[in-house]
């Protein structure tokens, strides 16, 4: 369902679906960049947080992984004569492949978790905060049948004061 959002003053009319914004729960997790762009930015920050995060945790491990598998070739000689400075740090925590790869994969899908219920959590109430957003811009809701006003006082929490007769 489609609700027209009218600002009074300026005559600018804007229109938002009433439900679950489905573009955002698909791109959101990308960097929450079209959360910023819905002017979104709590939630596009945490987003970005939490791929950063998974991203950084990718990066860290594969350069371990490459460390690691410098200093053990598969047969033959040693392809470096002196560990690497990663290395020597790895082996000063006493830190080896198994921990590293298991708290990768726990902390990894634990992010990817965390990314796809936020992002569904998102996806369920971005409309009605983008139209918050509106309100504060001085638009308001315009409808005129009673069954849509009282879903929308009930589901985003407007008062009579947020809506105005729809002239058709």
């Amino acid at each position: 369902m489609t609700i027209e959002l009218r600002n009074e003053e300026t005559g600018n009319v804007k229109k938002i679906n009433h439900g679950i914004n489905w573009f955002l729960l698909i791109t959101a997790p990308i960097f929450g960049i079209t959360l910023f762009k819905n002017k979104l930015n709590k939630t596009g920050v945490i987003m970005l947080a939490a791929s950063v995060l998974f991203f950084l945790g990718i990066i860290c491990f594969s350069i371990f992984s490459s460390s690691f598998a410098s200093m053990y070739p598969y047969g033959g000689a040693p392809v470096q004569s002196s560990p690497s400075f990663i290395m020597q740090v790895y082996y000063l925590l006493d830190v080896d492949y198994k921990d590293v790869l298991e708290f990768f994969l726990i902390s990894s899908g634990l992010l990817l978790v965390f990314i796809l219920c936020f992002s569904c959590f998102t996806a369920y109430n971005a409309n009605k905060w983008i139209v918050e957003n509106y309100r504060y811009e001085g638009y308001k809701v315009a409808v005129s049948n009673s069954l849509v006003r009282n879903l929308l006082k009930k589901d985003w929490g407007l008062t009579d004061d947020d809506f105005i007769e729809e002239t058709k």
